[in-house]
């Protein structure tokens, strides 16, 4: 899908995740907030649905750590995935509150994708992506969901995160009152701008400190990690890169 318009002549790529199949309210909020972000920019989505696209549960297995994430068991619909939001220029991931939190499906992705979290093999295709997080909720939990959502990309080193959360009052779109249909379209738009606005700049953004630290104090670590050990693929992976030796992409 693609609209007239351009962010600093150039299209944006975007990949969508959704956190379960049902096109209910947050289904429809993700629709808002993308025909916000069309208006005033050319955009080319690339969507994936959970579970359907990735229907298994993460073992905690560790082998995307030991051996390397092309050797987990799930591979062939995890890197499809990674895939996708690598390529992208931003990410927006969003999921119902199911149990006061993300829905298995969503959360069984980021489980998958730990690997790209500063603390271990982060790709730098991830440090200058802007990210989106949509949660809704008939009662509470929306607040809860949308900080999950948060945090795997802020540790996967994204530029910015901006989050919408909120409760509609009804299990269906067509019963959400009008009032809230307005009090969410209106930030659902506020919130695009923001988004775009920092898709545009975002070569200037620099990192929040918290994950500049964070990179510095796992740079330590990492290189501690002796031969052979669980975790000394992320050495071999930060050597490789220079981080060990001074490179600082963050």
């Amino acid at each position: 899908m693609s609209t007239e318009g351009y962010v600093m002549g150039k299209k944006l790529k975007i990949a969508v995740i959704y956190g379960n199949a049902r096109k209910g309210n947050t289904y429809n909020c993700v629709q808002i907030f993308k025909a916000a972000l069309e208006k005033e920019n050319t955009v080319e989505y690339t969507e994936f649905t959970l579970p359907d696209a990735m229907p298994h549960i993460c073992l905690g297995c560790f082998t995307c750590f030991v051996n390397g994430e092309d050797r987990c068991p799930h591979a062939d619909s995890v890197q499809s995935i990674v895939k996708a939001i690598l390529e992208s220029d931003g990410i927006v991931i969003s999921s119902p509150v199911y149990a006061l939190d993300a829905s298995s499906a969503v959360k069984s992705l980021l489980d998958h994708m730990c690997y790209l979290w500063v603390t271990h093999r982060p790709s730098e295709k991830m440090f200058g992506k802007v990210a989106m997080v949509v949660s809704t909720t008939a009662g509470a939990g929306a607040r809860t969901c949308v900080k999950t959502l948060k945090k795997s990309p802020r540790y996967w080193g994204v530029k910015r995160i901006y989050g919408f959360g909120l409760a509609v009052h009804a299990s269906d779109w067509k019963e959400v009152p009008d009032k809230v249909k307005r009090k969410a379209t209106a930030k659902l738009i506020k919130k695009s701008k923001q988004f775009g606005k920092a898709m545009a700049s975002r070569d200037n953004l620099k990192h929040g400190l918290y994950i500049r630290i964070m990179f510095r104090l796992m740079g330590k670590m990492v290189g501690t990690y002796k031969p052979g050990s669980m975790l000394s693929k992320d050495t071999e992976y930060w050597n490789q890169k220079g981080w060990l030796t001074g490179k600082k992409p963050l």
